[in-house]
């Protein structure tokens, strides 16, 4: 018997076989048994609205007032429609267990059977959110390392070379202001006719003037390189596009 099927005859019993056990045993508890009809009725119009909460709560009522097993099967079936399915099964064995030989007994055990073919397929299908019986749960990914602090770049070697070189800047500076300084005495002193030795100091701060300034623009176009070569935090790598033509190939690249 399908699902469908066991579920039109636990309506059936609901509608027809627990209200005419009701009506059968009223004169042995009448006051009892009106007040368990009561719960069950308002069950069934709970049951009829689809509020299966207080449907079950009022059937429960009524089970506990008449202890009439067949309401067992009202319950089961309020249970099911909640989905606690082993709910559902312990009610309907509650009721085997009561009336094994009842008019319902075979219907509720087509139900039991039913119900834990439903548990098997949930538990089997259901994806496993934890780890197996005696498997260690999975390790967490290990976080990825922090990147390491740029480096700062070494430009030591650009800060002597500019030191050097402005050294030599000054150098350059006070023996051309010398050589300047020679020349005008010499013009005022002894030009046109001036000896050879008066002339050479002067020739020589001149001569040196220049050499000092050529080492200066020397050192400094040193130091620019090493400032700008320097090491420093890494640099992206430059972009290639290649394009590759024929079987044996030539290859040229672009970087950008």
């Amino acid at each position: 018997m399908s699902g469908a099927s066991i579920m039109r005859v636990g309506w059936s019993c609901l509608l027809a076989g627990s209200l005419g056990l009701f009506a059968a045993g009223a004169s042995a508890q009448e006051p009892l048994d009106d007040l368990a009809r009561r719960h069950f009725e308002s069950g069934v119009a709970y049951l009829q609205e689809s509020d299966h909460a207080n449907a079950l709560r009022a059937f429960n009522k009524a089970y506990e007032l008449s202890k009439r097993p067949e309401i067992l099967l009202n319950i089961a079936t309020v249970q099911e429609r909640l989905g606690a399915l082993s709910q559902a099964i312990d009610a309907l064995t509650r009721y085997l267990d009561a009336a094994p030989e009842g008019e319902h007994a075979e219907t509720a055990r087509l139900r039991i059977e039913n119900l834990r073919k439903r548990v098997d397929e949930e538990q089997t299908a259901a994806p496993a959110e934890g780890p197996a019986p005696g498997h260690p749960p999975p390790s967490a990914p290990s976080p990825s390392p922090d990147r390491p602090p740029a480096r700062e770049p070494n430009r030591t070697p650009a800060y002597v070379t500019f030191g050097v070189s402005g050294a030599l800047g000054v150098g350059a500076i006070v023996t051309g202001v010398l050589a300047s300084s020679k020349h005008r005495d010499l013009e005022s002193s002894c030009a046109p006719g001036c000896s050879e030795e008066q002339v050479s100091s002067g020739r020589t701060l001149a001569w040196t003037s220049t050499i000092l300034t050529g080492l200066f623009v020397v050192g400094a176009g040193v130091g620019t390189v090493l400032w700008v070569t320097a090491d420093g935090p890494e640099r992206p790598a430059r972009r290639k596009l290649g394009v590759a033509l024929g079987p044996t190939s030539a290859t040229a690249v672009w970087k950008f």
